[in-house]
């Protein structure tokens, strides 16, 4: 089976790629070179927004996999350029070339109501859902241990730089997070599962809890004392983070509060049914990074 991998270079791409080794990966970039080499992955220069290079890269290509995604920008209209209108020209690529397998990692943060990205991400499933060849629909949790943005283990590290923490509106919202090593087997089923066609799973932790709860658990597995916690509310936090945006003196955007605070799914049954998915719980996750770590 040939691949095609967008996204590759990108938090989870290299991990996934690691996956994959043996398996015939050509891996999307639109570098002029390279980001990396790595044996049985061949790179070939492109971009979602370019239809003509799409058509190259997915030429022979028997499935997809669609990581590429823009996650932070101050701009919504950016948002739906690269990640409605992106997925739907590799779409119709796919299309053309005769792909048997599309498979789209979407996100658990889906809805006009939470912002830019949210919204993005919503649009680009409803082209997945409309193309005429077998997709399957990935929407992994708030995913940590990947490197780069890793919200889990940055506030962890905050709360042990930090005798405080602050605590967006009432914290009450609900996460669930998933170490990116339990969530690329899972990505790499979707590919052979005869289930997984015409379906969307849901890839969270076992546990959903209140960023109040987070906070705890974070604070228990690092041996840490309890820390101040200091309430913004909601408004406040908005507008500190698009003023701060606006200035380029934050690498915060103003639409992850309501990404943040969007009620989001939780129940991995089907994934746990038809992908094998089995999520460790964050103390088991953190400390199989801290021993990888030692």
């Amino acid at each position: 089976m040939k691949l095609l991998v967008t996204g590759a270079s990108g938090e989870i791409g290299p991990r996934l790629l690691d996956a994959l080794a043996g398996r015939g990966v050509r891996a999307l970039t639109r570098r002029e070179a390279p980001p990396f080499e790595l044996p049985g992955v061949s790179w070939v220069r492109g971009d979602v927004l370019d239809p003509g290079s799409l058509a190259r890269a997915t030429e022979g290509v028997d499935a997809v996999l669609h990581l590429a995604a823009l996650t932070h920008s101050r701009d919504p209209a950016a948002y739906e350029r690269v990640n409605a209108d992106g997925t739907r020209n590799l779409l119709q690529a796919s299309q053309a070339a005769g792909v048997e397998r599309f498979v789209y990692l979407s996100s658990r943060a889906l809805g006009e109501a939470g912002g830019g990205y949210s919204a993005s991400k919503l649009h680009a499933e409803e082209h997945v859902r409309g193309a005429r060849l077998a997709w399957v629909i990935l929407r992994p949790a708030e995913v940590y241990g990947s490197g780069g943005r890793d919200p889990i283990l940055s506030l962890a590290q905050s709360l042990e730089r930090r005798p405080y923490a602050a605590v967006l509106g009432d914290g009450s919202y609900r996460l669930s997070p998933v170490l990116v090593d339990d969530v690329i087997p899972a990505i790499v089923r979707a590919l052979d599962s005869d289930a997984a066609p015409g379906q969307t799973y849901t890839l969270a932790g076992p546990q959903e809890f209140s960023y109040l709860t987070l906070l705890e658990r974070l604070e228990a597995a690092r041996g840490l004392s309890r820390r101040l916690r200091i309430r913004v509310p909601l408004v406040c936090g908005k507008l500190m983070i698009a003023c701060s945006s606006r200035l380029g003196f934050s690498g915060l955007v103003p639409d992850q509060i309501p990404r943040l605070v969007l009620a989001k799914a939780s129940d991995n049954s089907a994934a746990e049914r038809d992908l094998g998915y089995a999520p460790r719980s964050l103390e088991a996750g953190l400390a199989w990074l801290a021993e990888r770590q030692d």
